[in-house]
């Protein structure tokens, strides 16, 4: 009778691909991209927006940190994940014949050529996205006001970024920024 000798080679070789299976799903969740060790911020420098909106537009990192700026009537927000710049939101005045194509032709991240929403009133990709704000009691008295939001990392899905402008634009439309 003739004896198999490689009888035991293939349950080890099923025993050392599990392990290394094993292994690589281990250093993969190791090295997830949803590993971030900051608190996502409840608002943008003033601004209420809801964390849900601002995750997935986040990439991972240790520290966050907000840094408002002002020009003219430029309002700005950028947010720094480890020193880097990863999102930016603004609002401005524009004239009051201004379209999102205008204000998405001037933005960085934006191209008027992108997807639009409600009747052009958006216009965003997965880099950025405009929005007009409704600042009703204001508009009178005041130039309208248009929102945007930009990243710059590539992580970023254009429904996302649709999401947030929306929210921000509503939120802005909520806050003092509309009587100023």
């Amino acid at each position: 009778m003739k004896k198999n000798r490689n009888a035991a080679r293939p349950k080890v070789h099923i025993a050392l691909a599990s392990v290394a299976a094993m292994t690589a799903l281990l250093s993969a969740a190791a090295c997830s991209p949803s590993d971030k060790k900051y608190t996502v911020p409840e608002s943008l420098c003033g601004i209420d927006v809801p964390q849900s909106l601002l995750k997935p537009l986040l990439p991972e990192g240790e520290t966050l940190t907000e840094h408002p700026e002002s020009s003219g009537s430029t309002k700005r927000c950028r947010i720094h994940i480890d020193g880097n710049s990863v999102l930016s939101v603004s609002t401005e005045r524009w004239e009051d014949e201004t379209t999102a194509n205008d204000v998405a032709q001037a933005a960085l991240a934006v191209d008027p050529q992108d997807a639009q929403s409600d009747k052009g009133r958006y216009i965003y990709s997965a880099t950025g996205a405009v929005g007009k704000v409704d600042c009703a009691k204001a508009e009178a008295a005041h130039a309208p006001l248009w929102a945007s939001v930009r990243v710059t990392h590539d992580k970023a899905k254009a429904a996302d970024m649709l999401k947030l402008i929306k929210a921000y634009a509503a939120a802005v439309g909520d806050s003092q920024e509309c009587i100023q």
